[in-house]
């Protein structure tokens, strides 16, 4: 259950209740999608703090999303990490979903960078990971409805054109070069799930121009524009999108894909980390 607060606003309870413990400002957020978690405990924290312990911050439930907010500067710079993600399919609404986006942002941060995994809908092979440079939304809805006119919210009309910081794609590049992981840039189409894709629909996101699909990050993304957020996505490409999975189940087979990535995952992101403590002042 989510812990009650007793402000109006559960973005400033969550700030109110986390700053004071805050070991640093954090200057970039990173959320790690399924199966990527275990990222998180590759550094030594300075602080960790369980989803279901903040007020107003939704909390987990689906499996390979582990619920908790780790702050670490081991990797470079200042960094709150997210280990796990709320998705639409659980029942939130998007406002909520990107609730954590709007609270790092509260906390500090500049950078967001977001993982997820995803199905391929071009010729990708599993464990490649793709850099975002734009997204189709496809959830049938926006998370800024309804903020627009909030006192302390996010601006609803949002410049989304560049929502992908080009600086950040470049370095992204450079860094996989330098640490010998494969990365290439594509499409990233949102739906809500949590079905999977049937082979007609795989193919009709082909034709709009997604090269990948995924249940998440593209509200994320929505948010961080609002906020001003520098925007830095990748999925790792866990299945090809309309073909089955694994029968025994198909979410597992994902997670079980996406772990066995780490260490690539992880080569690419503290090399990304370094790069961005270098980068600072």
């Amino acid at each position: 259950m989510e812990k009650q607060h007793t402000s109006g606003d559960p973005v400033e309870a969550a700030v109110a209740h986390l700053r004071p413990r805050l070991p640093f400002r954090p200057r970039v957020g990173l959320v790690l999608g399924s199966g990527l978690g275990v990222y998180a405990e590759r550094h030594p924290a300075k602080l960790e703090v369980d989803y279901d312990d903040i007020p107003g911050f939704p909390p987990c439930t689906v499996e390979g999303h582990r619920g908790r907010l780790v702050f670490s500067d081991a990797a470079g710079p200042p960094a709150v990490l997210m280990q796990g993600r709320i998705h639409r399919y659980e029942g939130r609404s998007l406002q909520e979903v990107t609730r954590p986006v709007r609270i790092l942002g509260a906390l500090g941060i500049d950078t967001l960078i977001l993982s997820c995994a995803a199905g391929a809908l071009a010729d990708i092979p599993a464990g490649q990971l793709m850099l975002v440079h734009d997204h189709l939304n496809l959830m049938g809805d926006n998370p800024l409805i309804g903020l627009s006119r909030e006192p302390k919210g996010v601006d609803g009309f949002v410049e989304m054109a560049t929502a992908y910081d080009a600086s950040l794609l470049d370095l992204a590049e450079s860094c996989a070069a330098s640490v010998g992981v494969s990365v290439r840039r594509g499409v990233l189409g949102c739906v809500i799930g949590p079905t999977y894709e049937t082979p007609a629909e795989a193919a009709m996101l082909r034709r709009l121009g997604a090269d990948a699909v995924s249940m998440s990050t593209v509200p994320e993304v929505i948010v961080a524009c609002a906020l001003r957020l520098r925007v830095l996505a990748f999925a790792l490409i866990t299945n090809q999108a309309g073909v089955p999975i694994d029968a025994t189940g198909s979410h597992r087979a994902v997670v079980a894909t996406a772990e066995r990535m780490t260490e690539k995952v992880a080569r690419f992101l503290d090399g990304v980390l370094s790069r961005l403590a270098g980068c600072s002042g």
